[in-house]
């Protein structure tokens, strides 16, 4: 399915993100966004609130942002701080969205990204980024690469409803499967969300999704229950059920949110369970395994990555968030200098967040570490 959609053509000063903490789902340090508005058209997407100030019909209208290759290796040649790090592109726009097959400003960017070593992980409802799969294991075999194909439903016809110009379900496992036999230095895999309540939260859907990843080849799979309800996106999604053939889910929908953004704790911990108990019967991992730097954030991230997924597991089958250890592991990321050689110093204590319960996590971890050993000269920092 297509979309007649208006383009719009417009220069940016901007095309490169820094996030204050890299994500811990996705690992991106920077957010990246070569189009504004999506073609897709998927009546659910977050991107629809008033938080993400887009300026036009977000379906209707898409902005193509001009000479943005350019603009973006501009940015990082000129940068005398930028280091490399996970790129995430498309955060509020799909980056292989229809239009993608002819303006190829998505193309561009990985070529940027490919000359200055800067790892990817990109997600995305299109089969269309096969096209560039001889790109993307370059990037995997330089540095790092992830792909993830958003698929939440085993449903076609719900599919049409809920993301009316995205790739089908089955071409995705496809694209999946393609990517997994042709490119074995990527890590690709699904990402089940949103999952929308009593539309797709029943468990023959979620075996379903979980088994046809397994199927295809995936690698990971990334899951999170429910969905956001926000402002101008909350209205324009209860507004298409209610003139669907859907419009039964309006009311238990609104009265599991009870007014909040999202459905509330006992909702996704029911959730959690069901879909960490099917992850583990099909065995497939629940975190994407990250990039690891060569430089002095070698160990940060490995610590970090460490801390973040333990915390994750724990808050998925206990219920509860640690949010000392998460913090741990977030602050750990913009540390300046080696973990090893605060280690050494036997100053763990100073570093934010370690306290006792996570330095006893951390110190067995690190202390038979090969690299404890080593000479790190300042050219290791460089």
């Amino acid at each position: 399915m297509t979309n007649n959609i208006k383009i719009i053509y417009k220069e940016f000063k901007t095309a490169l993100n820094k996030l204050k903490y890299p994500d811990s789902w996705f690992w991106a340090r920077y957010t990246t966004n070569p189009y504004s508005g999506c073609g897709h058209a998927c009546i659910y997407c977050d991107a629809r609130s008033n938080r993400y100030y887009l300026e036009q019909d977000f379906e209707n209208e898409v902005i193509v942002k001009s000479n943005f290759d350019v603009i973006l290796e501009q940015t990082i040649r000129r940068s005398r701080t930028l280091l490399p790090d996970v790129v995430g592109p498309g955060g509020v726009s799909d980056a292989y969205q229809p239009i993608e097959a002819e303006i190829k400003n998505t193309q561009k960017l990985l070529e940027v990204f490919q000359k200055y070593k800067f790892p990817i992980n990109i997600a995305t409802k299109s089969k269309l980024i096969t096209r560039d799969i001889d790109i993307l294991q370059k990037i995997a075999k330089d540095t790092w690469c992830t792909v993830g194909f958003s698929i939440t439903s085993m449903d076609q016809d719900l599919v049409n409803f809920l993301e009316p110009f995205s790739s089908p379900t089955s071409e995705r496992l496809k694209a999946l499967k393609y990517i997994k036999e042709n490119a074995p230095n990527i890590q690709v895999g699904t990402y089940f969300m949103p999952i929308i309540p009593f539309l797709e939260d029943d468990d023959d859907n979620i075996e379903g999704v979980i088994k046809e990843s397994k199927n295809a080849g995936a690698d990971f799979i990334l899951f999170s229950p429910g969905l956001t309800l926000r402002d101008s996106q909350a209205n324009f999604f209860i507004d298409k059920l209610k003139n669907s053939k859907y419009k039964e889910v309006v009311k238990p929908i609104l009265d599991l949110f009870k007014g909040k953004n999202y459905p509330p704790a006992q909702y996704a911990r029911k959730m959690h369970s069901t879909l960490y108990k099917l992850a583990n019967d099909y065995k497939i991992p629940i975190r994407v395994k990250r990039w690891i730097p060569k430089d002095y954030r070698k160990w940060n991230y490995k610590v970090s990555e460490h801390l973040l997924n333990e915390e994750y597991i724990g808050s998925v089958v206990h219920g509860k968030s640690n949010n000392n250890m998460k913090w741990a592991g977030l602050n750990l990321n913009n540390l300046k200098e080696s973990i090893l050689d605060v280690y050494k110093r036997g100053a763990l204590k100073s570093l934010d967040n370690f306290n006792s319960e996570v330095i006893n996590i951390v110190e067995p971890f690190i202390k038979n570490a090969k690299d404890l050993t080593k000479k790190r000269g300042i050219e290791h920092y460089l």
